[in-house]
């Protein structure tokens, strides 16, 4: 379907540069700017609320400031068409001049209460020494209150431990080591690694429990992940995603100013690094599971990065913008890079550089810088997830640098428009100088089941010159007329396949001395051919006591051989066998089999994603006696084939969503909900 976003708020900083919701930070003079802001249910009311940074706030003191708006299920957050900051619900304070509060934040449930926390970076904080940055934990108290309003009456906090290090310019969470609770893992980008300067460095912090929930300095971090360039910044851009589909959380990160050589400096790269099922990673990015490396100097691959399922095959596909890239006449104009992942259970997982990404999208105007941000959502419910890409210097006629975010829809598998001008949707900011496109988040703020966006723009002057406002977009879901003059029914009964189990697996049939017959070969002679495997039955099986699933597979393998000598006379050999095989899936969604209803694992269907294979055959020909004059033995060959079949096993159930009530919500347990792998 098409998507029309229609314009609901604007929310303006308080004062002069508080460029409210970005952060940027300099690194070696280069300047790296990043959103700060997430969309979550803070208050619990099943509509979603709106937390946004201003590390620059307080009239140029740089004290910093976070906003909380309450939702209204409206798309608006306290009612108004435009809102002033200073009128959020909440604001929280940093400590003092200089400490950057709120250049980062991150919501997730720390003591598993059920209430969304907060987790605030300030990398300028001075605790131990000057700028080594602080990460500040709020645990949400419920009505009336939530939260403290100023970061000494935080909960906890985590302290960096190096001078001028920036702790806590990023931070982002998930659960590392499987054990239930929220995990924490904070970029320090200005931490020199020895002697290498502003190479920068990531921890990891594991959920202790209560009291204190996370250490409380770097140096006692669980894991450190070190770079090893110099003024490479890493720490800027942390993404958790499990890469190899393997259950556990690995982590992607993005380092813009990464120089792969003399002759690439600041091309930029992504790096992978695969979580060993313990919640441990490489420690050094030379040692990262895998690289991907910018192309071309100064592209600063990497800028912003994301994950999502864009073909619809079961694994994570990464997109990573690089706002410098130069596609020969265009400076500066930005391109987004797609790498699908090849779906391995080890590296390498996607394409080794943007040379070789399987799709580009470039920006559209020199200096656009087309790829400073972006993000995965699935907007029109059809093909699967698409793709949204801020150009924050897009310039509208002569009136610059007023900033465009472009919506690109999938086409299926995977398949988008090839540059900015084919964009589905622009967006276009207000006013000269606005960097529109500075920030992008989604989510579904008016509860009627499509995707709604905001759009930060870091520069713009509502509030006072370089203020910031963020801006709401809303998807409006088309109702039809009621027939006979009936009301719409609340809610829609809709078909969705469940998937249950999705994993690649290698099956391998290797045979020896297979007999050709009576054909006298003689050496010298090859074999060649085609093997051709079909899938004729796969039936899943669900071991609940073993909290296993199961499926049995039969193919039918046809094999069409020639057999050429050396004075080119040709042997057909043709014949085919039943290969049955038993596969046990590794992973299961959801994980605790044990805890479904066993009447709710019937009906499951096996699906063959895609087949490929190998088939390596070596001939052994007739040996002849000279002596006898006869062949003492006849000719045989060997094979090893290699089956690689992707499986799911899916579930269709029906279920019912809500359709048109803003404030109406349903709860979807695990049992009927549609399970991602």
């Amino acid at each position: 379907m098409a998507v029309n976003l229609v314009r609901r708020q604007r929310i303006d900083g308080e004062t002069n540069n508080d460029q409210f919701g970005a952060y940027s930070i300099q690194v070696d003079g280069t300047i790296i700017v990043g959103a700060t802001g997430e969309i979550a249910d803070v208050n619990n009311d099943g509509i979603l609320d709106l937390v946004v940074g201003a590390g620059f706030a307080e009239n140029g003191e740089d004290i910093g400031k976070v906003y909380i708006f309450f939702g209204d299920g409206t798309g608006r957050f306290n009612g108004t068409p435009i809102l002033d900051a200073a009128d959020a619900d909440i604001i929280i304070e940093g400590e003092g001049a200089g400490d950057f509060f709120g250049a980062s934040t991150v919501i997730t449930d720390v003591n598993g209460d059920g209430l969304l926390d907060l987790v605030i970076g300030a990398p300028g904080a001075d605790h131990g020494a000057v700028d080594t940055g602080s990460a500040y934990v709020f645990l949400n108290q419920g009505a009336p209150s939530y939260f403290a309003t100023d970061a000494t009456g935080a909960d906890h906090r985590i302290d960096g431990n190096q001078l001028m290090g920036n702790f806590g310019s990023f931070i982002a969470t998930a659960d590392f080591n499987g054990d239930g609770r929220a995990d924490l893992v904070i970029g320090a980008p200005l931490v020199d690694i020895g002697t290498i300067q502003d190479a920068g460095a990531v921890y990891v912090f594991f959920n202790q429990g209560p009291p204190n929930y996370y250490a409380t300095i770097a140096t006692n971090a669980n894991q450190t992940i070190s770079a090893s360039g110099v003024d490479e910044g890493f720490g800027i851009n942390i993404l958790p995603a499990d890469v190899n589909g393997d259950g556990s959380v690995d982590l992607i990160i993005g380092s813009p100013l990464h120089s792969p050589s003399l002759s690439l400096l600041s091309a930029g790269a992504v790096y992978i690094f695969i979580n060993n099922g313990l919640g441990s990673f490489p420690t050094t990015t030379a040692a990262a599971n895998q690289t991907i490396l910018g192309s071309q100097a100064g592209m600063q691959f990497g800028s912003s990065i994301d994950a999502g399922d864009l073909g619809l095959d079961g694994d994570l596909d990464l997109i990573g913008g690089a706002p410098f890239f130069n596609p020969g006449t265009a400076p500066d104009q930005g391109a987004l890079f797609i790498f699908y992942n090849n779906g391995n259970l080890t590296a390498p997982f996607f394409a080794a550089n943007t040379g070789l990404a399987d799709h580009i999208i470039d920006g559209e105007n020199p200096n656009d810088r087309f790829g400073r941000t972006c993000i995965i959502a699935d907007m029109d419910l059809t093909n699967g997830p698409d793709i949204f890409v801020g150009a924050p210097r897009h310039d509208v006629g002569t009136v610059e640098s007023v900033g465009a975010v472009y919506l690109f829809l999938n086409k299926g598998f995977g398949v988008f428009a090839f540059d900015a001008a084919g964009a589905d949707l622009r967006i276009l900011g207000e006013e000269a100088g606005d960097r529109f496109g500075s920030g992008i988040r989604t989510g579904d703020l008016t509860n009627n089941g499509l995707q709604d966006v905001v759009i930060g723009a870091r520069l713009a002057n509502f509030g006072g010159e370089d203020s910031g406002s963020i801006y709401s977009f809303i998807q409006e879901r088309p109702l039809p007329p009621p027939p006979s003059g009936r009301s719409p029914a609340m809610c829609e009964a809709v078909i969705i396949d469940r998937v249950v189990s999705d994993e690649i697996f290698y099956l391998e049939d290797d045979e020896f001395d297979i007999p050709i017959g009576e054909i006298r070969v003689p050496p010298g002679s090859t074999i060649d051919g085609v093997v051709t495997v079909t899938v004729l039955q796969c039936v899943p099986r669900v071991e609940l006591a073993l909290n296993r699933i199961f499926a049995d597979i039969v193919f039918m393998v046809q094999k069409e051989l020639l057999v050429t000598t050396p004075d080119e006379l040709v042997f057909p050999l043709e014949f085919g066998f039943r290969l049955e095989r038993t596969v046990e899936f590794r992973k299961s969604f959801p994980v605790e089999l044990e805890l479904i209803d066993p009447d709710l694992l019937l009906d499951l269907e096996c699906r063959i994603v895609n087949i490929a294979g190998t088939d390596v055959v070596t001939l052994h020909p007739s040996t002849f006696d000279e002596g006898t004059g006869l062949f003492n033995k006849d000719a045989a060959f060997d094979e090893e084939l290699t089956v690689r079949v992707k499986v799911k096993v899916v579930q269709e159930r029906q279920v019912v969503l809500p359709s048109c009530s803003p404030r109406h919500q349903i709860d979807i347990g695990v049992s009927t909900a549609v399970i991602l792998p």
